[in-house]
């Protein structure tokens, strides 16, 4: 059943209440008027599909009413009613794009077979100007899509707008983040001609109206339409404009609004459907663009703050070396010289050098390895007698907590193709981190077993666990799982990350699996071959 509005304009009350009643009763949503001035008025407060008027009215002509109502509702379609079959009527009526005519007195049929022709010739043109409009929009949604620069975007989402809707002038304001103000992002003029941006915006009337309504807002040039732009010398270059907003999951990003300056010129609806979709298609463009934006800050962000810390390393590393060189050489001299007494105080600022040597290689190591500047130099070692060397380093530290440290491997004759000092920095990291983490009393195991692949190596302990979360982040350098201000154990984050460099470099991979207050277990392999 059908639901379009008809305005029906005729001076004589029996024509307007017989085409009223015929056509309410087939479904027609009608409204009557009697004269030309009124069809004006009333195009001007309600959208119509169709005008039926009668051509001779006292004032004001049907055509004269028709050829000004196009001027606000340019999709409109008109059947004219006459009385009068003369040629240079018919001409001029035909001109101003009326669709059919009955001659009085004509039949109900007639008259509802003139409308009927007249709105399915209008939904026909209606839905050929919407596919014709979908075809480069979908093009152009492809196109929105890969577009990962913002300013490029906009400029392309204005560009689009204007050209497809013949308009003279087109700006997008969007939703500052900070202050949540909308402001303008781009403009366009149809003529190429910069456009300042503070007074292309829209009036604070217009982006009230289209926020509350999340719908298109069209304006008229007229004293009783509030202004459109900001500034009224920017209301004076256009006659019709139309404002509609930029929707991403319920929220408004935006609102896009166009002008145009050529008076007569309005928005059609097949305009208005066209500037609807685009809009959809928009504002997801942007709200991605956005992110990507964001995201690409973000990481040239790290990545300057990456190089900082290089630099620092490099730096700090390099300028410590000479003071520490200094500091080793005169504990030395002083040791050889020492008194008994002084000679635990000696011993503790020898081991203190030791440490903080430890630290500096570690960040040149470190450095060296993300750089790529580090060489292998592999050769066929056994695996059994690389742990017992790393233990007996390590082992005088673990019997200072009480600990015992286990070595379990399963089979002496387990051989590894590696570069076995750097094997070594990655045992020694991993098991003094089992030390360190271990409470007084736990327990440290080292097991090492061939798989299909190569070798798998494994350091247990009895520690204090590390949570799920935090098992990818440890391998980061400078991680730290305490925080600064509460940390009990000692070190800088580099060990692990140190290890997991010099692990994949052997094309082997490190992981850990803990459980928080029962203890850890890290993982590494090696391409290895039995002997």
């Amino acid at each position: 059943m059908p639901d379009e509005r008809i305005l029906i304009a005729d001076d004589e009350a029996d024509v307007l209440d017989m085409c009223t009643r015929a056509l309410s009763m087939e479904g027609y949503q009608i409204c009557g008027v009697r004269s030309g001035f009124d069809a004006i008025e009333r195009v001007k407060e309600e959208a119509f599909d169709l005008l039926l008027t009668d051509i001779k009215m006292p004032g004001m002509s049907g055509l004269q009413a028709y050829r000004t109502i196009k001027q606000h509702a340019p999709d409109i379609v008109g059947v004219a009613i006459t009385g009068y079959g003369a040629v240079d009527t018919v001409i001029e009526a035909l001109k101003l794009g009326m669709d059919d005519f009955l001659l009085k007195p004509f039949s109900l049929d007639e008259l509802s077979e003139a409308v009927s022709k007249a709105l399915g010739k209008k939904r026909l043109e209606r839905e050929n100007a919407r596919l014709r409009a979908l075809i480069p929009l979908l093009q152009l949604s492809q196109a929105f899509m890969t577009v990962t620069d913002f300013d490029v975007l906009l400029q392309q989402v204005m560009g689009v707008a204007v050209q497809e809707t013949a308009s003279d002038l087109g700006i997008l304001m969007l939703r500052n983040e900070a202050s949540q103000e909308l402001e303008v992002c781009a403009a366009v003029r149809s003529d190429g001609a910069e456009v300042p941006g503070g007074g292309y915006g829209l009036s604070d009337g217009i982006v009230k109206r289209t926020i509350e309504s999340q719908e298109a807002i069209i304006w008229q040039a007229e004293a009783s339409q509030p202004p459109f732009f900001e500034l009224e010398t920017v209301n004076a270059l256009v006659s019709t404009a139309v404002a509609l907003p930029l929707v991403v999951k319920g929220e408004i990003i935006g609102i896009l609004g166009l002008g145009k300056g050529r008076k007569g010129d309005a928005f059609a609806r097949s305009d208005v459907e066209l500037l609807s979709v685009l809009c959809s298609q928009a504002a997801t463009a942007i709200e991605n663009a956005s992110l990507f934006t964001r995201t690409r800050n973000a990481y040239d962000k790290l990545a300057a703050l990456e190089h900082l810390k290089s630099e620092f390393i490099s730096i700090a590393a390099h300028e410590l070396r000479t003071p520490l060189s200094i500091i080793t050489t005169y504990t030395n001299l002083l040791q050889r010289k020492s008194r008994v007494e002084d000679e635990e105080h000696l011993g503790q600022i020898a081991r203190a050098v030791d440490r903080l040597g430890q630290l500096m290689n570690d960040m040149t190591n470190l450095q060296l390895l993300e750089a790529g500047r580090v060489e292998l130099q592999p050769a066929e070692l056994s695996l059994s007698q690389l742990v017992a060397k790393v233990l007996e380093q390590l082992e005088p530290l673990a019997t200072s907590k009480g600990q015992s440290i286990t070595e379990q491997i399963s089979d002496e004759t387990l051989s590894i193709h590696a570069d076995g000092p750097k094997i070594e920095v990655v045992l020694q990291n991993l098991i003094t981190n089992a030390i360190e983490f271990t409470p007084e009393g736990g327990e440290i195991t080292v097991e090492a077993q061939a798989t299909d692949d190569g070798v798998r190596v494994a350091v247990r302990d009895t520690g204090i666990g590390i949570p799920e979360e935090e098992w990818e982040w440890i391998f980061k350098p400078f991680y730290q799982l305490e925080s600064s201000l509460i940390r009990e154990h000692e070190g800088i984050g580099l060990g692990l990350p140190l290890a997991k460099n010099l692990v994949e470099l052997h094309g082997g991979r490190i992981w850990v699996e803990s459980t928080p207050g029962e203890g850890s277990s890290f993982y590494f392999t090696i391409p290895a071959h039995r002997r």
